[in-house]
């Protein structure tokens, strides 16, 4: 094993037994030396510590691995325990349910050293939990790019830009990813793209996102991610006002819209009218950010910037409701 840490790469365990081995062995597989892997769990109740067991027993004498425990529940927790025990002069997230290119670390360490990235950002590619591919991201070099996807995988940051900013996952029960990125990006000196498209995202319909996020309650709102986010990048570094607002705008929409298929129109109404408050309070101008169009932001999905365009068309001319109300008659 090479003494030199290269890359620490990061995954949080909750009860992931039945894709844990393929994702642990993708890590394990990668072509790059100096590749430490650490395995934080979050209490598993299944299979999950026989699994990491056998990787641990398997693997240990080839590759650099770290196995620790987190008390509290939470993705940010097990993240956070993870970020403190990396060495690697870069840190990357895997998701237990997740796996990646044997390549994907080594070609994006090259592209970072050789740009001197405080954070290098790759696109990624949707498959099915066989691995069959549904789609495939590959970013470009337009400004919104990094802000495509906000999640912490699929990029390098260098660990003295996390270390030195003490930049952490929040404790909440959704966003805390979106925090976490960020504020990396707001202290970054230097962010990067990369056209590598090398992470798996597998969709997964039993994952958390996709269950019991859709529920509007206290613990599931947004606002307290708001409210720290608004805590945390003022004064403004690296991360443009304009595109921060967008993409404020960009999770609004996708928010509601994606808690409304479970909850009542009531509900989903009552959540919209908050959100939308904090908005139009701390972003009185969001009607008129520049970004939002139907060929606009440039980097971003067409489909997605004029629904996200026309959605807030509809909130200008006080019409969204009636928009909630068709769409969750079509995806009731």
């Amino acid at each position: 094993m090479d003494d030199f840490i290269k890359v620490s790469v990061i995954v949080p365990v909750y009860n992931g037994e039945p894709y844990l081995d393929r994702c642990l062995t993708s890590l394990a597989e990668q072509t790059i030396d100096g590749l430490e892997i650490i395995i934080v769990d979050n209490g598993s109740s299944d299979g999950s510590i026989a699994v990491i067991d056998s990787f641990i027993n398997k693997w240990s004498l080839k590759r650099r691995i770290v196995f620790q425990t987190e008390s509290k529940s939470g993705n940010a927790y097990a993240r956070n325990k993870g970020i403190s025990q990396a060495h690697g002069e870069y840190i990357t997230f895997v998701d237990q349910d997740d796996y990646v290119d044997c390549q994907l670390f080594e070609r994006l360490y090259e592209n970072a050293n050789e740009l001197g990235s405080d954070v290098i950002v790759s696109g990624y590619q949707i498959v099915n939990s066989n691995g069959n591919l549904i789609r495939s991201i590959r970013l470009d070099h337009e400004k919104w790019a990094p802000y495509r996807v906000v999640a912490p995988w699929g990029k390098l940051y260098k660990r003295s830009l996390i270390a030195d900013n003490s930049i952490s996952f929040l404790p909440v029960n959704k966003g805390e990813d979106v925090f976490f990125v960020l504020n990396a990006y707001n202290r970054a000196k230097r962010i990067d793209i990369s056209f590598i498209v090398g992470y798996k995202w597998v969709y997964n319909k039993k994952s958390l996102s996709h269950t019991e996020h859709k529920h509007i309650d206290q613990k599931n709102s947004i606002i307290s991610l708001y409210d720290e986010l608004q805590s945390s990048l003022y004064p403004l570094g690296s991360v443009e006002y304009d595109l921060l607002e967008y993409l404020l705008i960009k999770l609004t929409v996708h928010e509601v819209l994606f808690c409304s298929r479970e909850e009542t129109y009531q509900s989903v109404c009552k959540y919209y009218d908050e959100l939308v408050d904090w908005i139009d309070s701390y972003y009185p101008q969001n009607e008129s950010n520049r970004l939002l169009g139907a060929f606009s932001p440039k980097g971003e999905e067409i489909k997605r910037c004029i629904f996200v365009a026309f959605f807030w068309k509809m909130k200008r001319y006080k019409a969204a409701k009636r928009f909630i109300y068709l769409y969750k008659k079509i995806f009731k």
